[in-house]
């Protein structure tokens, strides 16, 4: 009797024990992202390209060619010298970009990309200083074949006649002319605009950027030899060599004070419907 009730009393231990016992953790259901679904913290390629793939007003040609002249017109002819130097550290193009788009807030602006042989050919293939051509015009047509803006905007190199003399300037660059007695040395930053429908790629409005502050007189007289944007500056900016000239903080933002001046007086006009 004494053994079945040790035994019975033993089992109810065990019995006891085991309910004691904490029950194992159940493993929490896995959840699947729905096919297709984007994860987070990754970036979604559609909403990446919804700037680029949105509705374009203004496309932007900038050819104005990140290059700068040096420049000698002398006394005779043999004093005459030019030599062009790179200056792709000065962005320009971008600065180009930026005025336009502070001169069309509120619209969307689009760079288009282009081909710098072609520009050069349409360029080659007309006059440089009435740009009445039908190769320019093919150009901006061919440029914008994968895009579909309401309006082109070309900025390119503006050329034209130094003084009286059969020199001219063009672009962006430096100039010293004189004689041994008297010199001037002028900065300089021509552009000319030209703004084109987006489906006739007719031309609609055009003309060189301007700062609106040159007497007419001064140019007629030959007080300023050059018509457009440029600025007197003292002998010893002109740099004693070529090569000097991408490094040179001086020549870089007086010709982005010209430009962004000149761009910002004259875009808003052209842009007027």
């Amino acid at each position: 009797m004494f053994r079945i009730c040790l035994t019975a009393l033993s089992l109810f231990g065990l019995v006891s024990v085991a309910a004691a016992q904490p029950a194992p953790p159940s493993a929490a259901p896995t959840t699947r992202p729905a096919k297709g679904a984007t994860p987070k913290g990754t970036p979604n390629p559609k909403q990446a390209g919804a700037a680029d793939a949105g509705p374009c007003e203004i496309g932007l040609l900038a050819a104005a060619a990140n290059r700068f002249g040096v420049q000698q017109v002398g006394f005779t002819m043999f004093g005459n010298e030019y030599t062009p130097v790179p200056v792709d550290s000065w962005g320009l193009d971008d600065l180009i970009l930026s005025r336009l788009r502070a001169a069309a807030a509120g619209k969307s602006v689009r760079r288009i990309a282009y081909s710098p042989a072609a520009f050069a050919h349409a360029v080659e293939s007309g006059s440089p200083m009435l740009r009445r051509n039908p190769e320019r015009q093919e150009f901006v047509q061919q440029s914008a074949a994968t895009t579909k803006c309401q309006r082109y905007v070309l900025v390119e190199r503006y050329q034209n006649r130094f003084s009286n003399t059969n020199q001219s300037v063009e672009g962006f660059g430096i100039v010293k002319w004189g004689n041994p007695i008297k010199r001037r040395t002028l900065l300089y930053a021509l552009t000319y605009i030209t703004v084109y429908d987006g489906q006739s790629f007719e031309a609609i409005k055009k003309g060189p950027a301007s700062l609106d502050d040159e007497p007419m007189m001064s140019r007629l007289i030959g007080i300023n030899p050059i018509s457009g944007p440029n600025k007197e500056m003292d002998e010893a900016a002109f740099p004693s060599a070529p090569a000097e000239v991408a490094a040179n903080a001086k020549l870089r933002d007086g010709v982005r004070a010209l430009l962004t001046t000149s761009l910002d007086r004259t875009l808003p006009g052209l842009l007027q419907q």
